[in-house]
């Protein structure tokens, strides 16, 4: 493998020299300059060959501004040059994670990977760059296919990382002791719980959002402790799934340190049959993603302790996922009287449909993988867009068609992200989309970009901001 080139360099460090940063530097305190002036700063020094001073005002410039994704970019770069590359990684990867997702920029992520001998990464790095081209460059498939082919050995082989190498989970974290001084005392740790019954698989829907928002808690400074069906009395505990509590004697040892993150969608959940959960939205806090289900709640529960919180990216939620693209149409989950009809209804267009239900983790990938078109479509007719399902697709540059009508709760980017259709539309938009694949590939490559953008950790972070936790 060549040695790793700054290909995917912030651009304004290859631009004429203006100032050189001694110069600069002079005009003001490096202890009290802002991020914007640090950043300034350091992209002179490169430009002027100091590099060393470079690193030093771009470090200091992501220390002072956690999420400025330009400092880390031009951090990555310089380290770079001086031969850094664990460091250098680590910053691109926050780069990354801010916004710099580029198919170049996932390349030159894998190449910084495969020099410090992690296949594993390099190989979903490289795979997401494939994932964000209209056409793959034969030279990107082979360092995805060497990549891929080590990672596989050193699997079956079962051998311990390297010492000292870091792994996409540290790269991730690498700004995690600088971040968070907005963060409230008692959301530093947060444990992240999910209800499991045994009886239950459907509980796996929630791996994708719990693992995202694993990586964005932790990249705010926060420590993190996924748990199953046990919560904790430090901390705060972010529960998923407590509308599966089996019992209200179990519902009422919550502590008042617990979050009820909900997913349903209340108009349809049959929520007056259902005490044991209404107990814990009328104590608790809860999170919803779904403004309609807030006012909802806020209203029948009389509880005013209600928070939005948005589903967003991070770089963990994107996959190698190479596929044939067999299938025309895939949707998966439970089927009722509508949603038949429309699978019918393509079937009947003459397009290759397959429907998946209790079917999770690698073979939902696998089929996902081997799709044109993932179908989401709501199973009432008044509903709230699927946006716990979509986020995933979304972030894996997959061409969706979503049901959306008139009444649907979406926001405006993620409407945009998709093509979004009434329910009577939805047979021929996916005939018209199969029909025309220019039109398909721009869609997937539009769809990651527009969801790319919606950072997690900070989307998580204004909800923590707004959260008030009932009194012990």
């Amino acid at each position: 493998m060549p040695p790793v080139q700054g290909r995917s360099a912030h651009a304004v460090i290859s631009e004429p020299e203006t100032q050189d940063g001694a110069a600069l530097a002079a005009t003001f305190d490096l202890t009290t300059a802002t991020a914007s002036e640090l950043l300034q700063l350091g992209v002179q020094n490169a430009r002027s060959g100091e590099l060393h001073a470079a690193a030093d005002a771009l470090a200091r410039a992501t220390m002072k501004d956690p999420q400025l994704a330009d400092a880390y970019e031009a951090l990555a770069t310089v380290l770079l040059a001086l031969d850094n590359i664990e460091f250098a990684c680590k910053a691109k990867a926050r780069a990354v994670g801010l916004g710099y997702n580029s198919a170049a920029d996932w390349e030159l992520l894998g190449d910084m990977f495969v020099a410090l001998g992690q296949a594993d990464d390099a190989a979903q790095a490289f795979g997401t760059a494939l994932a964000l081209l209209p056409e793959a460059p034969p030279a990107l498939e082979q360092k995805l296919r060497i990549t891929a082919e080590a990672s596989s050995f050193a699997t079956s082989h079962a051998t311990a990382p390297p010492p000292g190498l870091l792994s996409l989970d540290d790269l991730m974290l690498a700004d995690e002791q600088t971040a968070g001084d907005d963060i409230p005392a008692i959301w530093r740790r947060v444990n992240l719980i999910t209800i499991n019954p045994a009886d239950n698989p459907h509980t796996a829907a929630f791996s994708d959002l719990t693992a995202a928002f694993e990586k964005a808690l932790r990249s705010l400074g926060i420590t993190v402790h996924v748990r199953s069906n046990e919560v904790g009395l430090e901390g705060v505990n972010l529960l998923f799934g407590a509308h599966l509590i089996g019992s209200q004697e179990s519902a009422d040892r919550l502590p008042p340190n617990t979050v009820i993150v909900n997913l349903e969608q209340l108009r349809g959940f049959n929520i007056a049959d259902r005490p044991i959960y209404t107990s814990l939205l009328r104590r608790l806090a809860v999170w919803d993603y779904s403004r309609r289900n807030i006012v909802q709640i806020e209203s029948l529960m009389h509880n005013s302790r209600v928070t939005h919180f948005s589903i967003g990216y991070t770089p963990e939620m994107t996959r190698a996922l190479p596929g044939q693209q067999t299938t025309d149409v895939l949707f998966y989950g439970s089927l009722n009287d509508r949603r038949v009809a429309i699978l019918n209804g393509l079937q009947q267009a003459g397009l290759r449909v397959k429907h998946l239900f209790r079917v999770y983790g690698d073979d939902r990938d696998a089929a996902i993988a081997d799709a044109k078109i993932v179908l989401n479509m709501h199973f009432y007719e008044d509903s709230i867009h699927e946006i716990v399902r979509t986020s995933y697709l979304l972030a894996n540059s997959k061409a969706v068609v979503s049901e959306c009508g008139p009444d649907t709760e979406i926001d405006d980017d993620i409407r945009q992200a998709m093509v979004a259709v009434p329910y009577r539309d939805i047979v021929q938009s996916c005939v018209a989309l199969i029909n025309d694949e220019p039109r398909r590939r721009a869609l997937e490559r539009k769809a990651f970009e527009i969801f790319a953008k919606r950072n997690q950790p900070e989307l998580l972070r204004d909800a923590i901001k707004a959260t008030v936790l009932p009194a012990s």
